[in-house]
């Protein structure tokens, strides 16, 4: 998922109106609150797997296939919620609550939730727009209880930690200790503690890999950013200066300058496009000083990322 902020920032304050387990929020809309006219009854697609779309090919004059890569698809997620009235005005306030917040036509919106046993039991979300709702007339209508059933659409398959987490590292000193060897030799040799400038630990407390978000701060040339366990790496020849910096978005593949100017041909050869996967992953931030004195301290990688969950 690409982290939006405005998204994310709708996500975590949906999540301060779910404090408790079994409850939801969508455009402000809060449902299964104590008290509250609306209550959940079923809520299907969180726990399934989204559809799989696959780069199979048939195999030429021979049995079976060539398996390719499979990549996740859209997610639906329908809600069932039940909405009750004593009088007949309570159960149309309750209605139109329902009716405004899940309107189709509508950009994407978090669906907050907190369940027990979905992506990990946490206050999570998915960026959802309403495609379908029912809500049909009958004996139990009349009765004061309307079952509405509500299917929203999920471009993005991933569910996520609302908190955006953000770790920055400096460029490299080459002459710190562990950061390179200064001659001539003298002995007994000495080796120093290897230095943490340079390296981002980013931690996925989810089950799937998350998109990061990387900010590259000049004075710096060619910077590049290397996955430390794979060696894959993201290089970019471009020559920022003091001041200046890269927004790199590894879920959209967009490189800004200076977070308005695209830069579409910035990056180097070889290049993969990283991600983070459950657990930890560390990230080098490496690139040639322009300023040996103190302003070249200014270099730096910020890594902004979100725990995801299938």
């Amino acid at each position: 998922m690409q982290l939006v902020p405005d998204l994310f920032a709708a996500a975590q304050r949906g999540a301060l109106d779910v404090p408790d387990e079994w409850m939801a929020e969508y455009r402000g809309l809060v449902i299964g609150a104590p008290g509250s006219p609306l209550s959940l009854v079923a809520v299907d697609g969180l726990l399934d797997i989204p559809g799989v779309r696959t780069s199979d090919r048939a195999a030429l004059s021979r049995h079976g296939d060539v398996s390719g890569s499979d990549y996740l698809g859209a997610r639906t997620v329908t809600l069932t919620i039940e909405a009750y009235g004593r009088e007949r005005h309570e159960l149309a306030a309750a209605l139109d609550q329902v009716s405004a917040a899940f309107a189709p036509a509508l950009p994407d919106a978090p669906l907050v939730f907190r369940f027990p046993g979905v992506a990990g039991g946490g206050v999570r979300f998915v960026a959802a727009r309403v495609r379908k709702r029912t809500i049909p007339v009958n004996v139990e209508y009349s009765n004061g209880l309307a079952m509405v059933t509500v299917e929203l659409y999920c471009g993005s398959p991933l569910i996520v930690d609302p908190v955006i987490r953000s770790h920055t590292a400096a460029l490299p000193v080459p002459d710190a200790p562990g950061g390179g060897v200064r001659t001539p030799f003298r002995f007994p040799i000495t080796f120093g503690v290897p230095s943490e400038r340079g390296v981002i630990r980013v931690t996925n407390d989810g089950t799937f890999a998350t998109y990061p978000r990387f900010i590259v701060r000049g004075p710096v040339a060619d910077p590049q950013i290397m996955n430390i366990a794979t060696a894959e790496t993201l290089t970019f020849r471009y020559t920022l200066l003091r001041g200046e910096w890269l927004d790199i978005d590894t879920y959209t593949h967009e490189v800004l300058l200076n977070g308005t100017a695209p830069r579409f041909a910035t990056a180097g050869t070889g290049n993969t496009w990283l991600n983070c996967p459950p657990g930890l992953t560390e990230f080098a931030f490496q690139g040639f000083r322009l300023d040996p004195g103190p302003a070249g301290d200014e270099a730096s990688l910020t890594c902004e990322w979100a725990s995801a969950w299938v």
